[in-house]
């Protein structure tokens, strides 16, 4: 079973304006044939929908390994270029996957 961490940046904006707000996911993925969510394979980034938290990007996958720093650093950058700031960023949920 696979889990999407679902997540909230409100851009400073805290009053009622949420079509400012982004939402996006990230997801462990496999990569390098290595299972998702185990050490070695990948995670995915992608802003979502609210509330149906469909993507509304092509997803990336994020060059390095979970469980690694350098997953958490490329996800980062990738989220920077959507003005998104994960220090700011709130998780609001999870969503089950189905595999």
């Amino acid at each position: 079973m696979k889990w999407d961490l679902i997540y909230l940046d409100k851009h400073g904006d805290e009053d009622h304006k949420p079509q400012s707000w982004t939402y996006y996911r990230i997801r462990p993925t496999t990569g390098l044939g290595i299972p998702a969510g185990d050490l070695g394979s990948t995670v995915q980034v992608c802003r979502v929908k609210w509330s149906t938290f469909e993507d509304i990007d092509t997803p990336t996958d994020t060059p390095g390994v979970v469980g690694k720093i350098s997953a958490e650093y490329n996800a980062n950058k990738l989220l920077e270029q959507w003005g998104v700031d994960r220090e700011r960023s709130i998780l609001i949920g999870s969503v089950v996957v189905e595999d």
